[in-house]
């Protein structure tokens, strides 16, 4: 899948974009302000956009997200720290993700949405994001309603559900606006 990053802590976006390319996602960024994302838009559009709401330069994801919808038909997810924000503007994205995070969780949310668009139903919805709407996601290139995601039970005593390979299975790193130094640092 085709992802664009849009994230102004360039170490928190590297990291995203390190994480999703070692899964096999073709990264769009990590961009930093509008005119960088839509400068990468204009080379290949992405089937995801990860929309951090402050931008560099005091710029708005939440406009970005609007302006990637309406003149691209990009479906977005806010991951930021203003979670208030982003739920007063849910019409512009299909959930979010909030700060901090850690790329696991991004690699989770991602394979959620990719799951959708593949026309399947994911086991739940993924811990961390915080879906908007009337359950809009994206389905190839259209966007389809659907009523809630389908839970798979596990009826055998002793089964959980499984872990794809692809991702990290090590604890969980915390990730975001301070955070991020500490992560890299130790």
């Amino acid at each position: 899948m085709d992802i664009l990053i849009v994230e102004d802590e360039i170490l928190l976006g590297l990291l995203l974009a390190d994480a999703l390319a070692e899964v096999g996602h073709r990264v769009l960024g990590p961009a930093s302000c509008r005119a960088e994302a839509l400068g990468l838009v204009s080379e290949g559009i992405p089937h995801l956009a990860l929309i951090d709401i402050e931008l560099r330069g005091g710029e708005s994801g939440i406009e970005l997200a609007m302006e990637l919808r309406r003149r691209h038909g990009v479906p977005c997810v806010f991951t930021t720290g203003q979670p208030e924000r982003a739920r007063a503007h849910r019409e512009l994205a299909l959930g979010l993700v909030a700060k901090p995070y850690s790329p696991t969780r991004i690699l989770e949310v991602v394979r959620y949405f990719e799951t959708l668009r593949a026309g399947e139903r994911p086991a739940g919805v993924p811990r961390g994001l915080e879906p908007f709407g009337p359950d809009v996601v994206p389905v190839s290139a259209v966007l389809v309603e659907i009523t809630a995601p389908a839970m798979a039970a596990c009826a055998s005593p002793g089964c959980s559900p499984a872990i794809p390979a692809s991702l990290p299975t090590q604890t969980e790193q915390r990730l975001g606006d301070a955070g991020v130094l500490e992560a890299l640092t130790g």
